[in-house]
């Protein structure tokens, strides 16, 4: 989805019409304002866009391409290697920071939903240009990952973006985050078990040591020789921390981390 570069002319009146946008909504911009912003003539606006809509269409892709595009890219997490678990868990961060860490985007966004009534062709310019290619893309992914066992990729993916577009609606551009507030770990968490859940895991099955037998015929314990205290250690405090150091530079919760140890698919 490259878009063409924009000469330094156009990106000036695209930063000035953003500000008008924010405060006047779509209805309430004028070019005239547009042009005040940027500090260029209304001519010069006009030569590069024919009217409002046009204006507000090149900041939906300036949005996508600027803002999304080069921190969401699944293309990437498609072809990097790794468990499918890691790779969406990073995909699923990289998501959300750049959802929710842009307020100009979620602005935009606010202008997009509001005025979707008498401007439906905005909403859908933002449906055609962003969230279609993004399933596209996640169609892809979820394809390229026959280990998870997925009945509909289509359906995951769906659910994969659905998910995030939910929370970042509810708690960003509806201001509903003290009314029906989740942790984003934990959302991100349940939500991989559940796509993962049906995972295919490829293990090597390694033979047990014959353990001797007693002159009484019973097995003896293997680990006889071992101090009682290793067979019951528990975890100290300094393991603790670094188990959530490890967690948070591979972008995972302890819990996934322990299992990735189990699995051997994850070294310090």
């Amino acid at each position: 989805m490259k878009q063409p570069r924009l000469s330094s002319k156009a990106e000036k009146i695209l930063s000035g019409a953003i500000q008008e946008f924010l405060v006047h909504g779509f209805a309430g911009t004028t070019m005239d304002g547009v042009a005040a912003a940027a500090g260029v003539s209304k001519t010069t606006v006009y030569s590069y866009f024919q009217d409002k809509e046009s204006l507000f269409l090149a900041l939906i892709e300036r949005l996508i391409q600027k803002k999304y595009q080069r921190v969401f890219n699944p293309q990437k997490a498609q072809s990097s290697k790794g468990e499918a678990r890691v790779v969406l868990h990073r995909l699923a961060n990289s998501m959300l920071q750049a959802m929710m860490g842009d307020e100009e985007a979620l602005g935009l966004l606010r202008i997009i939903i509001g005025e979707s009534g008498r401007f439906p062709e905005l909403a859908q310019a933002f449906v055609g240009n962003f969230q279609k290619s993004v399933l596209k893309d996640l169609c892809q992914l979820f394809e390229s990952r026959s280990e998870l066992n997925l009945p509909d990729a289509e359906v995951a993916a769906r659910i994969f973006m659905g998910t995030f577009m939910h929370f970042v609606m509810t708690s960003e551009v509806l201001h509903g985050k003290d009314i029906m507030p989740i942790e984003r770990e934990r959302l991100i968490d349940n939500l991989i078990y559940l796509l993962t859940s049906n995972q295919t895991v490829t293990a090597i099955k390694h033979k047990s040591s014959r353990r001797n037998r007693s002159d009484s015929g019973k097995f003896e314990p293997d680990y006889k020789s071992e101090q009682k205290r290793l067979r019951s250690m528990r975890l100290t405090d300094t393991a603790w921390e670094r188990l959530a150091a490890l967690a948070q530079e591979n972008q995972l919760s302890r819990s996934e981390v322990i299992e990735m140890f189990a699995r051997g698919s994850l070294r310090e």
